[in-house]
């Protein structure tokens, strides 16, 4: 029997090709929009101003995202997804999810666009969407982890908790204009929801 035929060198450089130029587009829309969002709020902006600032067919818009919804959701994509560690609770070996370090070093490094974002009237929709990202990140972390399928009401309480209290302690971070760096609302968070370390009480004596 004969092997079958490899791919040639130039379509794999043609593949390449096409990889690039849809990376490179997908770029030149976030950039768009992260420009125009310094400039007015979120929903007033168009599909529209979104291609004609990127220079690109509105065809070629639609061929990478439904709306400027889901180009929003790109937006937090495109800053990667948390990665995980080892970490020692009560002498047991934990992987933790450190989603904490991937929004607030994210937040710190765009913290202009946050607070625009957030000084909007558009920031219930931009919200929704981060918490529907990090619901969808802890959530399969947990999933690989076994802690969600033992118990789905537990895991699925877990998941939340975790969520909402990352979420509400970064909302209040950013509404009082970053008083902390970043390392440090991290390393905070993860004292306590990861660790599971509280901080020491005051002594009275």
């Amino acid at each position: 029997m004969t092997a079958p035929p490899e791919h040639s060198n130039d379509e794999d450089q043609t593949g390449d090709r096409h990889k690039a130029r849809a990376r490179r587009t997908r770029e030149r829309l976030l950039d768009s929009m992260y420009r125009l969002a310094l400039e007015k709020d979120f929903r007033d902006i168009t599909v529209q101003e979104l291609f004609e600032r990127a220079g690109v067919a509105r065809s070629t818009f639609y061929a990478h995202f439904r709306d400027k919804e889901d180009l929003l959701v790109a937006g937090y994509e495109s800053i990667g997804t948390p990665t995980t560690r080892m970490v020692h609770v009560s002498g047991h070996k934990r992987v933790v999810l450190d989603a904490s370090t991937w929004l607030f070093i994210a937040t710190e490094r765009h913290a202009s666009l946050t607070t625009s974002f957030f000084n909007s009237p558009s920031q219930t929709v931009i919200l929704a969407h981060l918490e529907n990202v990090l619901l969808i990140q802890v959530r399969e972390h947990y999933r690989k982890q076994g802690f969600y399928q033992s118990d789905e009401l537990r895991g699925e309480v877990a998941v939340r908790c975790f969520v909402g209290a990352l979420i509400g302690l970064w909302l209040w971070w950013v509404r009082h204009d970053y008083p902390y760096p970043a390392t440090d609302m991290t390393e905070a968070f993860d004292a306590l929801m990861n660790n599971g370390t509280w901080p020491s009480p005051i002594d009275a004596s």
